[in-house]
C-alpha cells in the first residue's frame, strides 16, 4: 500500500461523473422492486442485495494478486468490519424506511441530512473542510428533496423516518471511513469488496429467515439486479468518488439518487409529479450542477 496520488481537476471531473452514475443505478431500487417483486419483504429484499453485490465486488477484487492480498490484509482492520456494519445497517434500515413511508419519503429521510453528516465528520477527521460551495449547493439540493417528497404526498411514519435517519448515519460512516482509507492508499474497490463481504456475511440469517419469496424468476431476477447492477456496478462507480472527492460532496451527489428514482416513478410506473415535485427535481439538479462545476475548477490538492 502506497500513498494515494495528487488529484487533478481532472480527476474530480470524473469522480463527480461517477458518484451521478452510481446514484442513478441506486435510484432504480424502487421502480425494480415495484416491477418485479412487490411483495418482496424488506429485511429480504436487502439482505439478497448485499450478498449478491458483496460476491461480485469481490469476484471483482480478487481478480489480481494484488487485490487478493489487499482483501486479506484489510479484513485484519477493525475499522473494515465497523464499516461492514454499518453497510449492512444502512440497507436495512433504508428498505424499511421505504417500506413504512414510501419511496420518497424514505428517500428523503435517509438521505436528507447524510450531507451535512458526512461533510461534518469528514472534517472532524480532518478529511478536508466541505466549504461554502459545498454548503450552498447541498442546501439547494436537500431543498429540492424536500419538495420533491412533499409534491410526492405519500404517508408520514415517525418509525419509518427514525429508520430513514438511521440509514443516512449509517451511509455517512462508510463514506466517510472509505475516502479516510483510500486517502491512506488502498485502492476503494478493495475497501467496498472487504467491506461489503463482512455486510453480506451479516446479513445471510436474515435472508434465510425471510422466507421462500425469492423461489420465482422475478424475484431472482430482482435480487439480480439489485446485486449486480444496483450493488456491484454501482458501488464500483461511487469508489471512483472515494479517492478524489470529500465525504460531504459524496453525499451531497448522491441526492440525486431520489431525482432519478421520481422520474422512473413517473415514466415508467406513471406516478404523478405536480408542480412542488417538479420544482424540487429542477432545484436538485441545480445544487449538483454548482457542486459538479466547483469540482471541475478546483486545482490540485
Amino acid at each position: 500500500m502506497s500513498a494515494a496520488p495528487p488529484i487533478v481537476a481532472a480527476d474530480r471531473r470524473v469522480a463527480a461523473v461517477a458518484v451521478l452514475g452510481s446514484a442513478a443505478l441506486f435510484g432504480t431500487a424502487g421502480t425494480a422492486r415495484v416491477l418485479l417483486q412487490p411483495a418482496a419483504p424488506a429485511p429480504g429484499a436487502a439482505a439478497a442485495r448485499l450478498i449478491v453485490g458483496a460476491i461480485g465486488l469481490v469476484i471483482w477484487a480478487a481478480r489480481t494478486p494484488e487485490g487478493r492480498a489487499a482483501l486479506l490484509r484489510l479484513w485484519r482492520r477493525p475499522v473494515i468490519w465497523a464499516m461492514g456494519v454499518t453497510v449492512a445497517a444502512y440497507q436495512l434500515f433504508f428498505f424499511l424506511s421505504m417500506s413504512r413511508t414510501g419511496v420518497a419519503v424514505g428517500t428523503l429521510a435517509s438521505l436528507a441530512l447524510t450531507p451535512f453528516m458526512a461533510g461534518l465528520l469528514g472534517w472532524a477527521l480532518r478529511e478536508g473542510a466541505p466549504g461554502f460551495i459545498w454548503l450552498a449547493s447541498t442546501i439547494l439540493a436537500v431543498s429540492g428533496v424536500v419538495l420533491l417528497t412533499v409534491g410526492a404526498g405519500e404517508g408520514r411514519d415517525v418509525l419509518g423516518i427514525v429508520f430513514g435517519l438511521l440509514a443516512g448515519a449509517s451511509y455517512a460512516f462508510y463514506t466517510v471511513f472509505g475516502v479516510r482509507l483510500a486517502h491512506q492508499g488502498e485502492h476503494p474497490s478493495h475497501v467496498l469488496a472487504a467491506s461489503f463481504a463482512v455486510s453480506g456475511l451479516l446479513l445471510i440469517p436474515v435472508f434465510l429467515m425471510s422466507g421462500t419469496w425469492w423461489m420465482s424468476w422475478s424475484a431472482l431476477a430482482l435480487i439480480l439486479w439489485l446485486g449486480l447492477a444496483t450493488t456491484t456496478f454501482a458501488y464500483l462507480l461511487f469508489g471512483v468518488g472515494l479517492r478524489s472527492l470529500q465525504p460531504g460532496h459524496i453525499a451531497t451527489l448522491n441526492l440525486a439518487e431520489p431525482v432519478f428514482a421520481t422520474l422512473l416513478g413517473v415514466f415508467v410506473l406513471g406516478e404523478a409529479l405536480g408542480g412542488l415535485g417538479a420544482l424540487g427535481c429542477v432545484l436538485v439538479i441545480i445544487g449538483l450542477g454548482v457542486l459538479g462545476v466547483a469540482e471541475g475548477r478546483r486545482g490540485t490538492s
